[in-house]
């Protein structure tokens, strides 16, 4: 087999890629499949693939077909040790779908503790919230079935060219999720298929003996001579041989219950806010023409200087709209999400700026301190009901108040409130996004525009801290734990997260010491 790259089309035509292809390999009769696909904007619209052709093929071909190379995907097997150890995930986010999915597989006994509801009942109370209800401090945004991503763009890019990314996508595509995101370079499921997927992932888990406590929340752990030997809950205490913790972005109080009895360390995240602008101003941008047939367009910026800490985008939703993550009382912090067909008016990113102990301080979980310092101050400039505090760009510039807004509305639920952001966050934060606004504006035009609508605050763009782990990623000073995915400090986003979780579950299907 051989795989072919940089393929390039005018138009998605399956004919036309197979003509082309033909003239390439110089045969007649071939068979191929879509590796990957993206779309190329740089000089008119191309849509660029990369294909694999089955078949013998000598070196002496394969020098002479352009950007051709032989291919052997790595296959995704494991050899399982004799003993079949009990494990108890805590958590049932990407991480712990994915370790609770591979651990079923093979025949491993799993317990999952999740601290929020199912997907149809946490909707339900999502909803209730966004529409002037009470916050569910275990069911939110944040916390509940399929982890704080379900209620995202659902992406599913991931800059690891690890073996488990297509074996993530593969598994996602079994259980219901478009097949294109096999190929896509910028694949995503939307918020609404994701929601409906993670319900067809529990269900088969349970089908396969996976014991689920939802509702359920860890509230301390028991170490007897280096090993955790039971977990309390709200509902009891559990026992198995094995604990994976796959926390979720934002286990604050866990990790104050927990701090001394486990591993931890600061690290460094980022803050800031959500922007939105008119989808068709980035479409625009991006593509430098109107069409019916291209995707809403995406974009990913960064501005930094020597010595300065960078300024980014994040998690950016086209077609999408800024949402309530809130999942503190008195707190108050926003997110992106975008449904699978992208269709909303406006498109929205996270625009944050790293920060590090010089900024929140030394102690340990002092950047927790700082986010609830930080998230008090947002509810607060709110109204003290969970409307989002908002402003825009012309304003938050020349800090002033915004009165008013030009033709962009703000998005985000239940309701928002004009106001002037400036002060939230120490100024040098403030200064360098400022700056970094007009950078971008150069990279795509508008992006500065004084009608674009700030949304406060971004918070959650990473935890605040990391649990200590070896190399074998057990935690340090516990030998049967296993710290992992995004609440562990080592992955963020969707992809990362559940291969973090299938490593976990590797070391303990194959008994790896």
């Amino acid at each position: 087999m051989i795989i072919i790259r940089d393929i390039k089309l005018e138009k998605m035509d399956e004919s036309k890629l197979e003509a082309k292809i033909r003239r390439l390999i110089k045969r007649d009769q071939f068979k191929h499949t879509v590796y990957r696909r993206s779309i190329d904007a740089r000089k008119g619209i191309l849509y660029n693939y990369q294909v694999l052709v089955e078949g013998k093929f000598s070196e002496k071909e394969v020098k002479r077909i352009k950007n051709a190379a032989f291919y052997n995907e790595e296959s995704y097997e494991l050899t399982p040790g004799e003993k079949k150890p009990s494990v108890c995930v805590v958590g049932f986010g990407p991480c712990g779908i994915f370790a609770s999915y591979l651990l079923s597989k093979y025949g491993i006994p799993v317990t999952v503790i999740e601290r929020g509801s199912k997907v149809e009942e946490r909707m339900k109370k999502i909803d209730d919230f966004l529409h002037g209800g009470k916050l569910d401090e275990n069911t939110n945004v944040q916390f509940g079935e399929g982890g704080a991503g379900t209620f995202s763009d659902g992406k599913l890019t991931s800059r690891s060219k690890d073996k488990r990314v297509r074996e993530v996508l593969k598994t996602f595509v079994e259980y219901g999720a478009p097949s294109d995101i096999l190929i896509d370079q910028k694949p995503h499921i939307g918020t609404d298929v994701l929601s409906e997927i993670i319900v067809k992932i529990r269900k088969d888990l349970v089908q396969k003996g996976v014991d689920f406590h939802f509702d359920t929340t860890m509230e301390d752990i028991v170490v007897e001579k280096g090993k955790i030997t039971k977990i309390l809950t709200d509902k009891g205490d559990f026992t198995a041989d094995y604990y994976i913790f796959a926390l979720g972005n934002s286990p604050r109080d866990t990790l104050f219950q927990l701090k001394d009895k486990i591993s931890m360390s600061n690290k460094p995240f980022a803050v800031g806010y959500r922007i939105e602008h008119p989808q068709e101003l980035i479409d625009l941008s991006q593509y430098k023409t109107k069409s019916e047939e291209l995707p809403p367009a995406s974009y990913q910026l960064s501005h930094s200087k020597e010595n300065q800490r960078g300024v980014y985008t994040f998690c950016m939703c086209p077609g999408g709209y800024v949402v309530n993550s809130s999942s503190e009382e008195g707190r108050l912090c926003v997110n992106g999400m975008s449904y699978h067909s992208r269709d909303g008016e406006n498109a929205n990113s996270a625009i944050v700026c790293g920060i590090g102990e010089e900024v929140y301080g030394t102690n340990l979980l002092d950047g927790v301190r700082f986010q609830r310092e930080i998230e008090e101050k947002a509810f607060q400039l709110g109204g003290g009901n969970y409307n989002a505090p908002v402003q825009r760009i012309e304003d938050y510039l020349s800090d002033t108040p915004t009165t008013s807004f030009g033709r962009i509305k703000p998005t985000v639920k239940p309701g928002y409130t004009m106001t002037n952001l400036n002060g939230i966050y120490p100024k040098i934060v403030d200064d360098y996004i400022k700056e970094a606004l007009s950078a971008m504006g150069r990279k795509i035009k508008g992006f500065d525009q004084k009608d674009a609508v700030l949304t406060g605050v971004e918070t959650r763009t990473s935890c605040a801290v990391r649990l200590d782990r070896e190399d074998n990623m057990r935690s340090i000073g516990i030998s049967n734990l296993y710290p992992c995915g995004e609440g562990a400090g080592y992955a963020g986003g969707i992809v990362s997260s559940a291969i973090d979780g299938l490593k976990a579950a590797e070391q303990i299907i194959e008994n790896k010491e």
